[in-house]
């Protein structure tokens, strides 16, 4: 197709050349760009040099702090075996503190009981015994006794603690029976006596003459409270 341009030389466009770019004379310095990837290298290399820095400083406190353990360990040790001993001897002590407490208990159990005899009697022997038993479980009720719950036993293990005493009784003017069971009364109201009891049975009663005289040989036995 042909054109025509009418318009006068004064307003028709004139083409402008592209400009040139001479690469030689270019200052890469003067561009943005490259003045920010210069500042992020910087601070690369920055960062770098940061954490070297804190890991060679962790290792030498880690390094540091290792010594000083190696250094204390022989007196830790030495304090571990002391503290072990210190913790025997504790027990120890215990144990001693806790038989000597019985002791006292003992005796003044056994002078409780004497304070509770009554005129007609007196006694020959006196034995502590203990034994395993079973019984039904505490809190259980009477279906679970007989029966047991979810497959598991009705009964528990006790260990039950006896103390049996063995005496006489004689009189010229009363039953030996009798005798005994005033005995027993006392023991029971004594508080001294009873208060680590749960209860107290007449066991065999035998009569036999000694001296011309009857007496009744008995055992009771004094059943301790189970915890």
């Amino acid at each position: 197709m042909l054109e025509i341009n009418l318009l006068p030389e004064e307003l028709k466009k004139k083409k402008r050349a592209a400009p040139k770019i001479d690469v030689k004379n270019v200052n890469l310095e003067k561009l943005p760009l490259f003045n920010m990837l210069l500042i992020a290298a910087g601070v690369f290399v920055a960062v770098q040099i940061a954490v070297f820095g804190l890991g060679m400083l962790g290792d030498t406190v880690f390094r540091s702090l290792e010594k000083k353990y190696k250094d204390i360990l022989p007196a830790k040790t030495e304090a571990d075996k002391l503290s072990a001993q210190a913790s025997i001897m504790s027990n120890k002590v215990k144990a001693i503190d806790e038989l000597m407490v019985k002791r006292f208990s003992w005796a003044k159990k056994l002078g409780s009981m004497n304070d509770a005899i009554t005129p007609g009697i007196w006694l020959t022997q006196l034995e502590y015994d203990e034994k395993l038993v079973e019984r039904p479980r505490a809190g259980a009720s009477n279906a679970q006794k007989a029966r047991g719950v979810q497959g598991k036993p009705a009964m528990e293990k006790v260990l039950e603690r006896y103390l049996i005493i063995s005496g006489a009784a004689s009189s010229m003017g009363e039953e030996g029976t009798a005798l005994i069971g005033r005995f027993i009364k006392s023991l029971k109201e004594n508080p001294s006596f009873y208060s680590d009891f749960g209860d107290i049975e007449l066991g065999n009663i035998k009569r036999e003459q000694v001296s011309g005289q009857e007496v009744m040989n008995f055992k009771i036995t004094c059943l301790f409270k189970t915890k």
